[in-house]
């Protein structure tokens, strides 16, 4: 598969695969699938990939469960208003000392259904601070903090601004736009890992991969729980299992990424290892 179009997830994600989703999809499609399901897909950094490559969005499936599973389920209806979208964007602030504000005040916004918030629940989460990702919990958003905007001083190291979003609104629009215009075709469903319905999947495909990106054990979690052995045993009956996580889960596997990471101090040298594995279907 070559890659032709340039679409890109919407905004910055904690856990997001959007530098290493190349590599991800060229150690799955080794072998030859009619069907990706993308499991706790997030930003959709590994299907967006595919899709940038020419696969059927049709054969696009993707699951999650916090707020962003219900703006993927909107793309997949058609029923994402860019207009609304648009309207919600122009509120921001133009001057970027006030936008860390304005989200802390958004965020404090009470809803019926995810649904209703989701223009605002796009705009939050490409503030949030450090990427984390917000969930919502009976009408409220949670696990919100924002960036500041941040100008360097004559004694700064780095030497460049620091967002209070990213996107930044125009270019968040932008990237909103390019997926409800061209991925409308994925199917995608805003639901919790345990009920995706493998039967059908499997009924409308000769060979399936099935990705999951769950929360890395020992790390912040999303809000939502993954019992990650018993999503593998259930979906290896129906398909090859890809799984990222800290630390292989079968045999076969590649290192996707290393990452130093630094402690409160700055001086930890610690390494972080993603790995891929593949597990076979049974």
């Amino acid at each position: 598969m070559t890659k032709s179009l340039n679409i890109k997830p919407p905004m910055s994600y904690q856990g997001g695969k959007q530098k290493i989703a190349s590599k991800i999809v060229n150690f799955i499609f080794q072998e030859e699938y009619d069907a990706f399901v993308d499991v706790c897909c997030g930003s959709g950094a590994v299907s967006i990939e595919l899709f940038n490559r020419n696969f059927l969005a049709e054969n696009i499936y993707m699951f999650d469960g916090g707020p962003i599973g219900a703006f993927w389920q909107m793309v997949s209806e058609g029923t994402f208003d860019l207009d609304k979208f648009e309207k919600c964007i122009d509120k921001i602030p133009k001057d970027k000392s006030k936008i860390k504000e304005y989200l802390k005040d958004l965020s404090d916004m009470e809803f019926s259904h995810i649904e209703d918030a989701i223009y605002e629940y796009l705009i939050l989460q490409a503030g949030s601070f450090g990427a984390k990702q917000i969930w919502d919990k009976s009408g409220k958003f949670l696990n919100t903090s924002f960036r500041d905007y941040w100008m360097p001083t004559e004694t700064s190291s780095r030497k460049s601004p620091v967002n209070p979003m990213m996107p930044m609104p125009d270019t968040l629009f932008n990237n909103v736009k390019n997926i409800v215009e061209n991925m409308m075709g994925i199917r995608s469903t805003h639901t919790l890992v345990d009920n995706i319905d493998f039967d059908f999947i499997l009924s409308q495909h000769k060979k399936i991969a099935i990705y999951i990106d769950p929360p890395y054990s020992k790390t912040t979690g999303y809000g939502l729980e993954v019992n990650l052995s018993k999503f593998i045993k259930n979906a290896k009956k129906y398909g090859d299992v890809y799984v990222s996580e800290y630390q292989p889960v079968s045999e076969k596997y590649i290192i996707m990424n290393k990452t130093n990471k630094g402690g409160i101090s700055g001086n930890s040298n610690k390494v972080m290892v993603e790995y891929l594995s593949k597990v076979n279907m049974v």
